[in-house]
């Protein structure tokens, strides 16, 4: 604390153009006096300082006022931590009902696959097929009731 007393009244001195220092304000009886004053309050313990904060902080600004030939301004601290703040605990509010889970709609029955028609007779004209269709010849090629049949591996395939 006095070194930086001691620090502060130098740079505001070292600063000056070459005019020589006024009347040592730091060794000044009322200097001492603050500053003995500041010491012992500083000196009690940390208990005794919380019980009376406005002690140290009387002593500081007496010290100031004595010794810098000035009242600090701005902010003023204590030098002792501040009060803990007092944090609610969280609260974790529990979810809304959830509604049941919907009924998983029944699989639909399967899709009939059409089997292939196996043909049972043939003439010079055309075959007849065993779902009983017709098939006539056109050349090559072999009519269905709705378009060319197709023949593969020996599977007649018509649509």
């Amino acid at each position: 604390m006095i070194r930086t007393i001691a620090a502060l009244l130098l740079a505001g001195t070292a600063g000056a153009s070459g005019a020589p220092p006024a009347a040592d304000s730091l060794n000044s009886s009322e200097c001492l006096a603050a500053r003995a004053e500041l010491e012992q309050a500083l000196a009690e313990p940390a208990s005794a300082r919380q019980a009376h904060p406005q002690r140290l902080l009387q002593a500081r600004r007496q010290a100031t006022t004595a010794c810098l030939g000035r009242d600090s301004p701005g902010r003023e601290r204590s030098g002792a931590p501040e009060p803990a703040q007092s944090v609610p605990a969280p609260t974790i509010a529990p979810r809304p009902a959830q509604a049941p889970a919907a009924v998983a709609a029944q699989p639909q029955p399967p899709l009939p696959i059409p089997r292939a028609a196996v043909i049972t007779t043939c003439d010079p004209a055309g075959c007849w097929d065993s779902e009983g269709r017709r098939l006539n010849n056109m050349g090559p090629l072999i009519v269905g009731p709705r378009g060319l049949c197709s023949m593969q591996g020996g599977q007649l395939n018509c649509p």
